[in-house]
């Protein structure tokens, strides 16, 4: 496989995890697809790491001691909006899912994870991060005209639905 690389380096990713063994587990796997990795134990070490290191993708653990995956995910589209992020758990149900699509991550898969399925997933996203990334200004102006609350929501939820694998119908 073909390193991923971002202008001027490897892409990074950070793995949030409580456990230890599946960090280490998962960012392995990383590196032999020639990613660098980062890792962090819990939400708030994410919060600087992703700060201070500024990671290509994020993968999380849904459950941590000082709070949980969806925060994060959170947290994120306020501070990094531009790097995807997607939700690791063995926690996963219908709404957790929904909830962290809706808070823009970009997938929510359960644990075990395939180690294929991890390839596609961690590509897919390195992929859609850097289009963003080199996404000309012009072109990230909205196209929907209006001004009202209703349209502010559309664009948000537009936003932050683009950086999902998430199957999307428009009407209106």
């Amino acid at each position: 496989m073909a390193e991923l690389k971002t202008a001027t380096r490897a892409a990074r990713v950070l793995v949030v995890d409580d456990e230890p063994d599946i960090r280490d587990l998962l960012a392995i796997t990383l590196e032999r697809m020639g990613l660098a990795t980062l890792q962090a134990a819990g939400v708030r070490e994410a919060e600087v790491q992703i700060l201070e290191q500024r990671p290509d993708l994020c993968l999380t653990d849904m459950r941590m001691p000082d709070g949980n995956g969806l925060d994060l995910v959170k947290w994120i589209q306020e501070h990094r909006p531009e790097m995807p992020v997607a939700v690791i758990t063995a926690h996963g149900n219908v709404e957790s899912a929904v909830q962290a699509l809706k808070l823009g991550a970009f997938d929510f898969v359960s644990k075990p994870l395939d180690v294929n399925d991890l390839r596609r997933l961690v590509n897919s996203a390195l992929t859609l991060g850097e289009a963003i990334k080199e996404t000309p200004a012009d072109a990230s102006r909205p196209q929907l005209l209006g001004d009202s609350q209703a349209i502010h929501r559309v664009r948000e939820m537009i936003a932050k639905v683009a950086r999902s694998q998430a199957p999307v119908h428009i009407s209106g």
